[in-house]
């Protein structure tokens, strides 16, 4: 009797362990961290039983580090003293600002100049910058702006490890590159510490790697509907070592005086802000800081031209467009279609 009592209790136990095992596969451990950075939020999810104590103190140390080199809201940031140089003074760049300068060169050439970050006169002019301001600017000054904010008013050494400008007014504003730049950042001191499964979000520029469960699950991202004032998922993508970036006429705005609505995205050709049927634009892209920037040139170009450039270089977009009552059309490029087997 007490035998069979011996082995009903080792058959619980063993029972019991395969279960534990087998829970093991369907559900994971994760690590989870957040807060405030750039005026917005950051989450980061990492599926993993491996912890690491200093892991937080080094997701803050890389974010505030980036901050401190493009932000032109930090007086002493290394972008400023860019900003605040005189024309022909070389000045020698950082690694992370030469690497954001170099890509934003590449884009810019791409583009045809639809993407510029040395618009930020304009930026400011127009109220989205430093300066919170709701009185249109008179068109003497658009025009006038335009004279000096063009990339090409930028000289660079061949390595792309020193910067100068023809003018002294040229001013340089990161906003649309360095968020993006930020995740490939955390993404790569993620990848150095032994992590694979996880995903990041600055802001709602994210990049997703590996998988959510030990059943090789992607990662599930929203895509949010381009409503004004409201937070709504219009679908959600299941990705894996992906980044996905997002630029939208409705999540940065100004009303002014008159009552009149303008969009954040400015166009580099005319010194004004955007008016196309082209509601929001989501990028994929290998990498955060190349989908970030894509997604602004193409808010820049407008519908027809932006599907132009998508499909010219093969880069897959999903876009909203504008229709009567707010209602919104999704189209997707020729590479988003076959990604997503449509």
């Amino acid at each position: 009797m007490n035998n069979m009592r011996i082995f009903k209790y080792f058959s619980i136990i063993i029972l019991l362990f395969i279960l534990v095992i087998w829970l093991s596969g369907v559900f994971s451990s994760y690590q989870e961290f957040s807060g405030s950075i750039y005026n917005t939020y950051y989450s980061i999810k990492i599926r993993s039983k491996k912890s690491n104590a200093n892991l937080s103190q080094q997701i803050k140390q890389t974010l505030d580090d980036i901050n401190s080199k493009m932000s032109v809201f930090i007086k002493d940031s290394e972008l400023n003293k860019i900003n605040q140089s005189k024309a022909y003074t070389n000045i020698r760049l950082s690694a992370d600002l030469s690497d954001v300068l170099k890509s934003a060169a590449k884009i810019n050439l791409e583009s045809d100049g639809y993407f510029d970050p040395s618009i930020s006169p304009l930026i400011d002019v127009w109220g989205f910058g430093r300066n919170k301001n709701t009185t249109t600017p008179k068109d003497s000054k658009i025009k006038e702006i335009l004279t000096y904010s063009k990339f090409n008013k930028l000289m660079f050494s061949d390595d792309y490890l020193t910067i100068s400008k023809k003018d002294d007014r040229t001013e340089l504003n990161l906003s649309a590159i360095a968020k993006g730049y930020a995740v490939d950042k955390i993404s790569q001191l993620l990848e150095k510490s032994g992590y694979q499964d996880y995903i990041i979000d600055i802001g709602g520029e994210v990049k997703a790697s590996g998988y959510r469960d030990n059943n090789k699950n992607p990662w599930n991202i929203g895509v949010s509907a381009p409503l004004k004032n409201k937070n709504s998922s219009a679908f959600v993508l299941t990705l894996t070592n992906t980044a996905v970036a997002t630029s939208g006429d409705y999540r940065n705005f100004i009303t002014a005086e008159n009552g009149e609505t303008f969009s954040h995205t400015i166009s580099p050709k005319t010194g004004y802000p955007v008016i196309d049927k082209l509601a929001s634009v989501t990028v994929l892209h290998q990498s955060c800081m190349m989908a970030d920037a894509y997604a602004t040139a193409i808010m820049a170009m407008g519908y027809e031209k932006g599907m132009q450039f998508a499909n010219k270089y093969k880069i897959p977009i999903i876009v909203f467009i504008h229709q009567q009552d707010n209602r919104f059309d999704i189209k997707l490029s020729d590479t988003a279609q076959t990604l997503m087997g449509e």
